[in-house]
């Protein structure tokens, strides 16, 4: 027969009336440990949504760049993008719009360059099932390895767009909501990266199609094809059911001879069969 073993009593019955309060020094130790715990990383025990600290920036913590450190962090952010950041995958160029998108994956490398985590919190929802309208409001806050809340950004998508006109009600939530996180870490990251000049956001949005009457600016570039040669060989595809898919779309005998627009195009194809 089992029998169910109390082990906190029997640890009291052994310890008796045994004093285990930490001795000065290393209650001390302990406390000091508790401060430098950063608090900002932490989440709510009863709703597990992550609550900011409200204590008011210090003068220290406020402190601007000079103009040469400011022209240092500007031309770092522009080299790592223009070395690390691909065109198609991290940010998307679209026809008649003068600066690319920055896409989620992007985002994420910029915030790893960074040294940032992102903490998400749903700040307002709607959630209708009787008439299939959901509506999410999210505020992402980016902090840094001691806590600090270096920046936030704010995303809020609902069924009503466009895009979900024809989903099935039952999907919609977690799509919904999915989008509205989305556009809540790529505004942070525009923010706290200074990015405005360079990427706009929300246009990640729209569904990237071949444009033939599109004048091509730019060419491929190495990145892209390495990274359309990957996707290729991972999902079984020649190089020749490639070309001829260029020929077709855009009368272009290669994919290696094809416009960066046209291969951010042609990279949406892939993930968009990945998906599926």
């Amino acid at each position: 027969m089992n029998k169910q073993l109390d082990l906190k009593s029997l640890l009291q019955s052994k310890m008796g009336s045994m004093d285990i309060t930490p001795i000065e020094v290393n209650q001390k130790a302990i406390e000091k440990a508790e401060m430098s715990i950063p608090h900002n990383l932490m989440f709510d025990a009863e709703s597990t949504e992550f609550k900011p600290e409200t204590k008011p920036v210090t003068t220290s913590e406020a402190t601007g760049k000079t103009v040469e450190e400011a022209k240092q962090f500007n031309d770092e952010m522009n080299r790592f993008i223009d070395t690390v950041l691909i065109a198609g995958v991290d940010y998307g160029s679209i026809p008649n719009c003068k600066k690319p998108t920055l896409l989620k994956s992007g985002a994420e490398k910029i915030l790893n360059y960074l040294g940032l985590i992102a903490r998400t919190e749903v700040v307002n929802r709607v959630e209708n099932y009787d008439i299939g309208f959901f509506s999410y409001e999210v505020k992402v806050f980016l902090i840094d390895y001691n806590g600090v809340v270096k920046a936030e950004g704010l995303g809020i998508c609902n069924s009503r767009e466009n895009k979900y006109a024809k989903n099935d009600i039952y999907s919609l939530p977690n799509t919904v909501i999915k989008m509205s996180k989305k556009r809540a870490l790529t505004d942070a990251t525009l923010n706290v990266g200074s990015l405005s000049s360079r990427f706009t956001q929300d246009i990640e949005d729209m569904n990237i199609e071949p444009n033939t009457s599109v004048k091509a600016e730019k060419p491929i570039t190495q990145k892209q094809i390495q990274y359309l040669e990957n996707l290729m060989r991972d999902n079984n595809i020649s190089p020749e059911a490639i070309n001829k898919y260029c020929v077709k779309n855009w009368n272009i005998e290669s994919y290696t001879k094809i416009s960066g627009v046209m291969a951010s195009a042609l990279i949406e194809k892939f993930k968009t069969l990945e998906q599926q």
